[in-house]
C-alpha cells in the first residue's frame, strides 16, 4: 500500500464553532481523499465546542489529516491565511466545513493538478450556466463572466504561487479575502492560465439536524456595500467596465434579492425601511437595472403578512 502523501493536491479547512458540519464533512470527505493521500488541514479559530475532540477522532482514521489551533479566535481572515500557508502542495484547495465535494469532482481536479494553472476554479452548485469549460487567459474576461462565482471560496483551488505571493492583509474586513489574494496576484501577471470548470461543481453538506448559521442579517451590509467596495479596491489594472459587470452580475444571477428572498429577509426581521433608507442609494451600482420598487413595496409590508407568503410558498414549493 502506497503512504506517501500525495504532493500534489491537499484541502484546507477553515473552522469555528460547527463541531458537527465539520464532523460530517471529514466523515464524507476522508474515504475520498483517502484513495490519493491527500492531506487535509484544518485549522480550528479557537472554537468553544468538541471540535478538537472530533478531529482528534478522524486523526486516528487517517494519517495525513493535520490539525491546528488557534489560542484565540483570530477572526476569520487571519485563519484563512495561517491555513492556507500550512501545505506545501502545488495545489490548495480552500473548502468551507458546510460544503461537500464528490468523487467524481475531486479525481477530475487531481488529473488537472498535474499541469500548471494559476487557478482552478469549480462552478459553485452549477450556477454558472453560460461560461464553458475552458482555460481563460483573458484577466477582463476573467472578472466580467466568472468573477461572480469567485465570491464562493469553496470553488476556489489556489496553485501555491498564488498563496506563496498573496497579499492577505489587503483584504482583511472585506468578507471576500479568498477572492482579494487571487484576483490581486492575477492583476500584475503578464498572462495567466485559469482553469474553469463548468461542469465541475461544490454542493452543500445537509443533514438533518443540523444548521449552519446564516448570514441573512448582514446580506445587505455583504451584498451592496462590501461586495461593491471589494471589487471597485480591485488593482487599475482590471478595467472599470470588467469591475461594475461582477458586481451586478452576481446580484443578479445568484438572485441574493430575488423578490422570494427579499420577502424571506422582511419575515425573519432582516430587512425593513431602515435598511431600505440606508442603501437604496446604492442599487444602481451594485445591481443595476432592476425593479427597485419592490425593495420599496417588502420594506413596508407587515412582517406578520410577510410570514404567510412565505409559508405559502414553501408549502406549494
Amino acid at each position: 500500500m502506497n503512504t506517501k502523501i500525495n504532493n500534489k493536491l491537499s484541502i484546507v479547512i477553515p473552522t469555528y464553532n460547527r463541531a458537527s458540519f465539520l464532523d460530517y464533512s471529514l466523515e464524507i470527505h476522508i474515504p475520498l481523499v483517502k484513495e490519493y493521500n491527500i492531506p487535509i488541514y484544518v485549522s480550528d479559530n479557537a472554537s468553544p465546542d468538541n471540535t478538537s475532540e472530533i478531529v482528534n477522532k478522524w486523526m486516528e482514521k487517517y494519517e495525513f489529516l493535520y490539525y491546528y489551533r488557534n489560542k484565540k479566535n483570530l477572526g476569520a481572515d487571519l485563519n484563512f491565511e495561517i491555513i492556507l500557508n500550512k501545505p506545501n502542495t502545488d495545489y490548495i484547495w480552500l473548502l468551507g466545513d458546510t460544503s461537500k465535494i464528490n468523487k467524481d469532482v475531486l479525481a477530475n481536479v487531481l488529473q488537472q493538478s498535474k499541469k500548471y494553472y494559476d487557478l482552478i476554479l469549480l462552478n459553485d452548485q452549477k450556477r454558472v450556466t453560460d461560461v464553458e469549460t475552458q482555460v481563460i487567459a483573458s484577466k477582463e474576461y476573467l472578472l466580467s463572466y466568472v468573477g461572480w462565482n469567485m465570491s464562493q471560496m469553496s470553488s476556489l483551488i489556489y496553485s501555491k504561487e498564488v498563496i506563496k505571493n498573496a497579499n492577505f492583509t489587503r483584504f482583511y474586513g472585506t468578507r471576500f479575502i479568498q477572492t482579494g489574494i487571487a484576483l490581486e496576484y492575477l492583476a500584475y501577471r503578464e498572462s495567466i492560465s485559469v482553469k474553469w470548470n463548468k461542469e465541475l461543481s461544490v454542493g452543500a453538506l445537509k443533514r438533518n439536524g443540523m444548521m449552519k448559521t446564516s448570514w441573512q442579517k448582514d446580506t445587505f451590509d455583504i451584498w451592496i456595500r462590501k461586495w461593491t467596495n471589494f471589487v471597485l479596491s480591485l488593482p487599475p489594472n482590471y478595467s472599470l467596465e470588467s469591475k461594475m459587470k461582477m458586481i451586478q452580475t452576481h446580484n443578479k444571477r445568484a438572485k441574493v434579492f430575488s423578490f422570494k428572498n427579499l420577502l424571506l429577509l422582511r419575515s425573519e426581521g432582516f430587512y425593513d425601511m431602515k435598511q431600505y433608507a440606508s442603501y437604496n442609494k446604492f442599487f444602481d451600482i451594485s445591481l443595476g437595472s432592476t425593479n427597485t420598487f419592490k425593495f420599496l413595496y417588502i420594506a413596508i409590508l407587515p412582517v406578520k403578512f410577510t410570514k404567510i407568503l412565505v409559508n405559502i410558498y414553501r408549502k406549494y414549493k
